[in-house]
């Protein structure tokens, strides 16, 4: 497994592009969430939205879902030889949010005789539900009120046979949402949104950390944070944790 992390900063990020990924799986290529940023992050990695295989979308902040319209779109007016030729896009969801999310593309998308559907094919997913994808198993981690109350919003577990991968999605109350349940002797990595000042929606560093236990830290990959995040390295560094970096490629499992 290949993560591109192709942005790890926040909503008002002004240079670590929005907290979006794409991860390679047996040749297959499933992006995480995508934000107002995309149109240049997914360039700026050599990737483009014709590769994309399938779309998980945690929740229906701009960060996370606003470029999706114009994904879904460029995918949809392809032509080959003066023909169309269009690219439907698979996107991966929660059972909860599918609604929502049907209802903020077809704002734009439900015209001309077309709907979402005809643009896009669902895969909606209950808790612990996995989808296979490869040698790899994804299902979905409901954190609805954990982020902002009365947002729906979903992390994941990514899994292969020996080894697996928890990603938070957004979020604030850890407690609440009991990731910690998720975490097992083969998970690897941890990637935590961290924020390392108050943030009335994302967890913050002194949060995350007696949130989790210490022997955990080490596999905590902080993501989604502030763009002075260089200016916390001895905090850092004391905590033992790892910053996800723009563009820097992870092997993990």
């Amino acid at each position: 497994m290949k993560i591109f992390p192709l942005g790890v900063g926040g909503a008002f990020t002004k240079s670590n592009y929005h907290n979006n990924y794409i991860i390679e799986l047996d040749n297959k290529f499933l992006l995480i969430d995508a934000g107002t940023t995309l149109r240049n992050s997914l360039p700026a990695a050599s990737f483009n939205y014709l590769a994309i295989d399938y779309v998980f979308i945690s929740h229906l902040h701009y960060d996370h879902v606003g470029g999706l319209e114009e994904l879904v779109m460029s995918r949809f007016w392809q032509f080959e030889n003066g023909r169309h030729s269009p690219l439907k896009t698979t996107i991966i969801v929660h059972e909860k949010l599918v609604a929502l999310l049907k209802n903020y593309l077809g704002n734009s998308l439900d015209n001309q005789g077309r709907t979402v559907d005809d643009f896009c094919d669902f895969i909606l997913l209950k808790d612990g539900m996995p989808f296979t994808i490869g040698k790899y198993s994804f299902s979905v981690i409901d954190t609805t009120n954990f982020h902002a109350d009365g947002l729906i919003s979903a992390g994941f577990k990514l899994s292969s046979e020996s080894a697996n991968i928890v990603f938070s999605g957004d979020i604030k109350n850890l407690v609440a949402a009991n990731l910690v349940q998720h975490v097992d002797e083969n998970t690897v990595a941890i990637f935590q949104d961290v924020s390392f000042t108050f943030n009335g929606v994302h967890a913050t560093l002194e949060e995350v950390l007696d949130y989790y236990p210490v022997s955990f830290h080490e596999i905590i990959y902080a993501m989604h944070y502030n763009d002075n995040a260089e200016d916390y390295k001895e905090e850092i560094q004391a905590a033992k944790i790892r910053l996800v970096k723009m563009q820097e490629v992870l092997e993990i499992i």
